[in-house]
């Protein structure tokens, strides 16, 4: 069970829903896009054990694409995140084969301008659950649900409840490796302070984000390349009392990236990736890098 469960702890949570839909931090980053190669390998039949996992991702970026697709110049954002994730993985003597994760997730956030000014703060916390079972034994199929709080700091609280909720799937080859997610962002209405009086809802998000990794074959060398594609896309928001459009609010973002995976510890691992946009749409483009520490105490 620690063999691989160590480099493979369930659901790792997007920067994007954390900072970018807030009206405040317009820098942006895709739902989940944060998760690494394996991400979802996971055990099944284990005694309870618990994790830790930290994510860190920076998205330094002076580009926007508009409404058409096009890119345009634009001041200079950095946005990173650290999520500080503790898990605690049991099973149910009822249910065999089913493995299941309790989640809590502390987002930590920097936003910054190239001559403006730089904020640092709490994000809204995150709590959930996974469950999944592993119709062979070198696949895992699972389900993944959260529920994520407005009790962040003042400029990085999001002002709304939201719901994630994704499929998970991961298959094991020979010499591949194949992980992924496919899921949607479910928000109730936004809190109207500091909205003018407005009360909005800020539309729903439909993301998915796949990883493949090529398994090299040498012990002495444990390091696996992988590469990355993440997808979303945000329906319009819209003004709640009257139902009307927001001009531009409907957003979506498609970006691909390469990183490697250091297995280096059955009860430790390090991940570190770079992603950046190659299509968009009222967004921000990514231009980011991701890293991820495992520990199993």
């Amino acid at each position: 069970m620690e063999k691989f469960a160590a480099f493979a702890i369930s659901t790792a949570v997007c920067l994007g829903g954390i900072a970018l839909q807030t009206t405040t931090a317009e820098a942006a980053d895709i739902t989940f896009g944060i998760i690494g190669p394996r991400e979802y390998e996971l055990p099944v039949n284990y005694k309870d054990f618990v994790a830790f996992v930290q994510y860190s991702g920076t998205n330094s970026t002076s580009q926007f694409f508009d409404n058409k697709g096009n890119l345009t110049g634009v001041p200079r954002q950095d946005l990173t995140v650290g999520l500080s994730k503790f898990v605690y993985f049991t099973t149910i003597d009822a249910l065999p084969g089913v493995g299941i994760a309790l989640e809590a997730i502390v987002p930590e956030i920097y936003l910054g301008t190239r001559g403006g000014k730089e904020r640092f703060g709490f994000g809204d916390t995150i709590w959930g659950f996974a469950t999944w079972i592993k119709p062979t034994e070198n696949s895992t199929f699972g389900f993944q649900s959260f529920i994520q709080a407005p009790i962040g700091g003042d400029y990085f609280t999001n002002r709304y409840y939201a719901n994630y909720s994704s499929i998970l799937f991961d298959v094991q080859g020979e010499h591949l490796s194949f992980t992924g997610d496919v899921g949607g962002v479910f928000r109730g209405d936004q809190d109207p302070a500091g909205l003018g009086g407005v009360r909005v809802n800020p539309g729903t998000t439909f993301h998915t984000n796949l990883r493949l990794g090529y398994k090299l074959g040498i012990p002495t060398l444990p390091v696996e390349p992988f590469v990355a594609l993440d997808y979303q896309y945000n329906t319009t928001a819209r003004i709640t009392a009257t139902n009307a459009v927001i001009p531009n609010s409907r957003n979506q973002d498609l970006a691909l990236g390469a990183g490697l995976a250091f297995l280096y510890d059955p009860k430790q691992s390090f991940t570190i990736r770079y992603s950046r946009s190659v299509y968009g749409e009222n967004t921000y483009a990514t231009n980011a890098v991701y890293l991820k520490y495992v520990y199993i105490p």
